[in-house]
């Protein structure tokens, strides 16, 4: 065996175990984005479960809930 072969069976070598790591690579960047994106969504449902509110709260006794409109005057909205 020369060197010649040596040096033909060590690129072949090194083409391979490149390839095979941007294979792994691939499969590894694949795999995180499943995973954080599975996060993403449960953390999204779990947040959303207590804000949500199914029905109207009943105002303090003795008052109602009213929506009321602002009135603003452009006297008030001024720069100083």
């Amino acid at each position: 065996m020369n060197i010649q072969q040596l040096e033909q069976m060590a690129m072949r070598a090194l083409i391979f175990e490149a390839a095979v790591g941007v294979i792994v690579l691939i499969l590894l960047f694949w795999a995180t984005y499943y995973v954080i994106k599975a996060g993403v969504r449960d953390g999204i449902r779990e947040a959303g479960e207590g804000r949500r509110a199914q029905s109207k709260p009943t105002a303090p006794t003795g008052y109602r809930w009213a929506l009321v409109k602002d009135e603003t005057t452009g006297q008030d909205i001024h720069a100083d």
